[in-house]
């Protein structure tokens, strides 16, 4: 089983209408879209997150049931607000984002809302994305991984919203250690121009961070490609061609679909990782970029299913 811990929240998407501009509110997060693709992909996943009571709240939670996702570590939280992130295209079609969760649940996480222990059958932890930047949740999800750390795979994507982290010097140091702890980490060109500053080389990025301790860097590009680092060696692979509608939860949708395929071929433990071949190492890689190219053909986060990724990759 898959664990993955972070924000569970609704995007209110923009979109136009007659009668001028509307949102209309969708189930969203990057952690949860991370979840949510696993489970599509046939992968037994939970989610742990602290989650409002109110109507948002419980919209969220039956989503996670009809998706077939674990809540038993999914803590409720009576008083609290559900974080709303509204979502307009901008000029470049990429995503632009305002959040509103100022104490919301998702934000409010404390040592008391994680688990005691887990289930032995968990053997891997994926985190993001705002949940690591808004205190007490990034700092209590940041201890929690230092804890888990040892046994189990760590999966990390950063997925930043620079309008939400209130200290970016905080926030570096902590990424720095994480960076140290983790198996696997994904991050996308827009991650490495707000981490290392604009106009960083991401070949160069993707070597350095691979030799900081994952098993593995992956740094997205957009329509272009992944670049892969491992022990300080990258490769580059490219992005399919497809007729893009827009690019929300693709990234999400890569991240998930990588560490379904690596789980279903038996390879997520740590010791595995570190010994993957290249031929095994890009097919995980191929089948996430296969993915995420689904992704993009459609409006918002609908992430594909198994058999979808698999007439995709008989096409490519």
């Amino acid at each position: 089983m898959l664990l993955v811990a972070g924000e569970a929240l609704f995007d209110m998407m923009g979109h136009r209408t007659e009668a001028g501009e509307a949102f209309l509110p969708v189930v969203g997060g990057s952690p949860l879209n991370v979840a949510m693709g696993l489970a599509r992909l046939g992968r037994r996943t939970a989610f742990l997150t602290k989650l409002s009571t109110d109507f948002f709240g419980d919209r969220l939670d039956a989503f996670m049931a009809a998706e077939g996702i674990d809540r038993r570590l999914v803590v409720r939280a009576p008083g609290l607000q559900t974080t709303l992130a509204f979502v307009a295209l901008g000029a470049d079609g990429q995503p632009v984002y305002s959040f509103y969760g100022t104490g919301a649940a998702d934000r409010s996480m404390t040592e008391a809302d994680l688990p005691s222990r887990l289930d032995p059958d968990i053997t891997t932890i994926h985190f993001g994305s705002i949940a690591l930047a808004q205190e007490p949740t990034a700092g209590t999800l940041d201890r929690f991984m230092a804890r888990m750390a040892d046994d189990k795979v760590i999966s990390l994507d950063p997925n930043i919203r620079p309008s939400i982290i209130p200290d970016r010097r905080v926030w570096l140091d902590r990424f720095a250690c994480q960076l140290a702890r983790v198996d696997i980490v994904k991050a996308s060109a827009e991650d490495v121009a707000w981490i290392e500053g604009e106009g960083a080389d991401l070949e160069t990025v993707a070597r350095r961070w691979s030799r900081a301790g994952p098993a593995f860097a992956l740094i997205t590009d957009g329509g272009r490609g992944v670049h892969v680092a491992r022990g300080g060696q990258h490769v580059f692979m490219s992005a399919l061609p497809v007729a893009v509608a827009d690019t929300i939860g693709a990234g999400d949708t890569f991240q998930a679909a990588l560490l379904a395929r690596l789980d279903e071929q038996g390879l997520l433990a740590k010791s595995a990782l570190r010994m993957l071949s290249d031929d095994r190492l890009a097919d995980a890689i191929g089948f996430a970029i296969a993915a995420a190219a689904i992704t993009c053909t459609r409006r918002g986060a609908d992430l594909p299913r198994r058999s979808e990724v698999a007439a995709m990759l008989l096409a490519a």
